[in-house]
């Protein structure tokens, strides 16, 4: 489905409120207030939550609530409503600021002609040797999916002849499953094993649903993707949780590519999150697939993210809508996935960019040494 992926905002807190729109400490905790209420009556895994670690919610929604009373201005607030939004969980969940500065920038330097530069976080190809060849995918943000497909159909010669691949997708903290979909049928054997979603039914979860296909890059493909799920939502009990589709556990088939590479080595690490997790659970089904690197983030039960504007309109909550059906039996948030092959956290970037090479030097001989 359409996740929408948070990393990190609390610096896009830094600069002070816009002058000519003061920010009070009454208005922070107006905001806290309706912060905690729409957690606690919307957000997909905040029951879970609270059976888990109420008592340390609680005590975090005090703390907040002394911090707010000296909260003069928005970046005070919004970091510290971040923080107690973190106290639920780790992921998937955030307040960031209404507006972007850095997007703002970027639109005013595109309307005085200069010339865009090149997207660090789009995916691209390299190949190491006439065996090995390496994909480096920092973002499975939805504006990436067509570059992405352009980039498989691009190089389907050269990802034929080349017997392993390195994927690359460290500090990849997710997006959508539609960007990763062209390079399942090169990792996969056959059919696809998968876990249902559940929709957490609430009106304004509804809303948010009804909202979110105008905010991807493919609005046809969403649309016929939801209208199924928002029929079930309009006649469910709020407070219910419906399922997308008809079946908990799905196998689906996948139409696979000839020849596919023989290894693989999925290269991860703990920032890796949410539909990079994703990526990497369905990917190691394969039987040509090793996950090396380091445990991902752990932020992936309970996702689909949309947005909920506090009551100053100066900030805005991120906060998941949906659940995996996985649960309780194969719990990733907070955990996060092992890699088959553990390798101790580079020093420095040299040393992660060793790492590549080492991981060439195994797929190529095959020894363990070589890690």
């Amino acid at each position: 489905m359409f996740t929408l992926s948070i990393v990190a905002p609390a610096a896009a807190f830094a600069a002070d409120a816009p002058a000519g729109k003061p920010y009070t400490p009454a208005q922070c905790g107006a905001d806290l207030d309706d912060l905690d209420a729409f957690i606690r009556a919307n957000d997909a895994g905040a029951a879970a939550a609270l059976a888990d670690h109420g008592p340390a919610i609680a005590q975090a929604l005090e703390q907040a609530r002394r911090d707010a009373a000296g909260a003069a201005d928005m970046p005070v607030c919004g970091k510290l409503m971040h923080a107690y939004a973190r106290a639920w969980r780790p992921g998937h969940i955030a307040v960031v600021p209404m507006a972007d500065q850095d997007e703002g920038a970027a639109k005013a330097a595109g309307a005085a002609g200069a010339k865009p530069a090149a997207d660090p976080f789009a995916p691209r190809l390299q190949a190491l040797s006439k065996d090995t060849i390496l994909f480096v995918i920092p973002s499975f943000n939805d504006r990436h999916a067509p570059s992405m497909k352009k980039l498989v159909a691009g190089h389907r010669a050269e990802l034929a002849s080349h017997r392993n691949w390195i994927i690359d997708v460290r500090d990849n903290g997710g997006g959508s499953d539609v960007t990763y979909a062209p390079l399942m049928g090169w990792l996969l054997d056959g059919d696809l094993r998968g876990f249902g979603t559940e929709y957490f039914v609430t009106p304004a979860n509804l809303a948010a649903q009804e909202r979110i296909c105008a905010r991807t890059s493919d609005v046809g493909y969403c649309d016929k993707e939801m209208q199924p799920i928002l029929a079930k939502m309009r006649t469910a009990a709020p407070g219910s949780f419906v399922l997308a589709g008809d079946k908990r556990i799905s196998v689906d088939p996948v139409k696979l590519e000839a020849p596919r590479p023989a290894r693989v080595a999925l290269l991860t690490d703990h920032d890796c999150g949410s539909s990079c997790e994703q990526f990497v659970l369905e990917a190691r089904t394969s039987y040509r697939v090793k996950v090396v690197g380091r445990p991902t983030y752990g932020s992936l039960d309970v996702s689909n993210l949309r947005p909920h504007v506090l009551p100053s309109g100066r900030a805005q909550l991120y906060y998941a809508t949906t659940r995996t059906t996985r649960l309780p039996d194969m719990r990733i948030d907070t955990v996060g996935i092992a890699p088959d092959i553990l390798l101790p956290k580079p020093a420095d970037a040299a040393g992660r960019d060793a790492e590549i090479k080492r991981v060439q030097r195994w797929l190529e001989s095959g020894s363990a040494s070589s890690l």
